[in-house]
């Protein structure tokens, strides 16, 4: 059983996180660029772990009546990118209000602004990641 990594899509950045070996753990990993080569950004960032991943997450931003909006559909987009490029499977989870959130959890570090938002993308997804490694299964 490999790693997750775990993906907080956004237009501008996106965050990406990683699990342990054992599936137990989700950590930030880093954030990378988004835009219309977010998918490119996303591979070159997790090459150098690419054998150790077999499943990504993507967060999918349902919205608060559990429909999908216009950043929903775009995730879902991102997803199919994603695994035409990596060959293996990716599975949207839900992730309505992990960025406030993680946000929330920043806040309680410390940091000012500018350091939170450096961290919010990655911190982000690996909420969403944690949550789908807590889930029954």
């Amino acid at each position: 059983m490999g790693r997750v990594a775990a993906i907080d899509y956004g237009l501008k950045r996106i965050g990406i996180a990683l699990s342990d070996e054992g599936r137990r753990l989700a950590s930030p990993f880093t954030t990378v660029e988004g835009g219309k080569k977010g998918a490119a950004h996303v591979a070159k960032a997790l090459e150098a772990r690419k054998k150790e991943i077999d499943l990504i997450l993507v967060g999918h931003p349902l919205l608060l009546n559990g429909k999908e909006g216009d950043m929903g559909l775009a995730a879902r987009k991102f997803s199919e990118e994603l695994e035409a490029l990596f060959g293996i499977p990716v599975k949207l989870w839900d992730e309505r209000l992990s960025s406030a959130q993680a946000e929330r959890s920043l806040k309680e570090l410390s940091l000012n602004r500018k350091e939170r938002s450096a961290k919010i993308d990655a911190a982000a997804a690996a909420l969403l990641l944690q949550s789908y490694l807590d889930s029954p299964s």
